[in-house]
């Protein structure tokens, strides 16, 4: 179940990345392309059989994995902001770009990196499953979740006032779809709780909250374009 969403949710990412193609050549959005192409590669990175492929290539020592964390990290930073212009939410913007968002950002990238290094992350192993467990594997797996769920916080009360507006259906419900998708991943700060028999939920909820997220953006971005049709006609 598991590995059919992991290449549902790629296979409709890389989707709306080739939708965003031609908008991009013509130099239009060419952000919402790149943030498209962005989470495709975050899941095609979580997926056993092209990390592992990857991560041969860089010595099979997981640092394919470190290399996800940043990915997302990036990823999240340009999502929230471009998301927060979106809906005209200045103070979710602020809390992404300003001062402390960026402290959040830097210092959980610094900190992901240190306690990377100090493991020992020899064995190619998605999810970093395989390894030893110890308190450096637990912070380091929950700094990955730490800045995608601090952006998720700064965002969702924007988009609450447009699922609870009186705006076109369409952005309602992509909006709404958004609001899951980072819902979830609110909840993921609390994978520690999950029981080691309810392991399946982990990586159901994270690719839940992809999917979810990659299509409410682009069903935010859909809607505006079918907006900017109407006004044009």
């Amino acid at each position: 179940m598991t590995t059919v969403l992991a290449w549902a949710t790629l296979s409709v990412c890389v989707i709306l990345t080739a939708i965003r193609i031609p908008s991009a050549v013509r130099g239009e959005n060419r952000m919402v392309f790149v943030l498209f192409a962005l989470i495709s590669l975050d899941i095609l990175l979580s997926i056993e059989g092209p990390y592992m492929l990857i991560d041969g290539w860089l010595g099979n020592f997981n640092l394919a994995n470190l290399l996800l964390r940043f990915m997302l990290y990036g990823t999240f930073l340009l999502m929230g902001i471009k998301v927060a212009r979106a809906f005209g939410s200045a103070i979710g913007e602020r809390a992404i770009r300003g001062p402390i968002g960026l402290a959040v950002l830097v210092a959980t990238a610094v900190l992901t990196a240190v306690f990377f290094f100090s493991m020992d992350t020899r064995g190619s192993s998605v999810g970093l499953s395989d390894l030893d467990a110890g308190p450096a594997l637990e912070l380091y797996a929950a700094l990955g979740r730490l800045y995608p769920g601090y952006v998720a916080v700064c965002l969702i009360p924007g988009i609450w006032s447009s699922v609870r507006g009186t705006g076109p259906g369409l952005l309602r419900a992509a909006s709404a779809t958004l609001l899951l998708g980072l819902g979830l991943m609110t909840v993921s700060q609390l994978f520690p709780l999950i029981p080691d028999s309810a392991e399946w939920l982990r990586p159901v909820i994270n690719y839940s909250a992809a999917l979810a997220t990659a299509l409410g953006f682009g069903g935010i971005w859909l809607s505006k374009a079918v907006a900017s049709r109407k006004v044009a006609r």
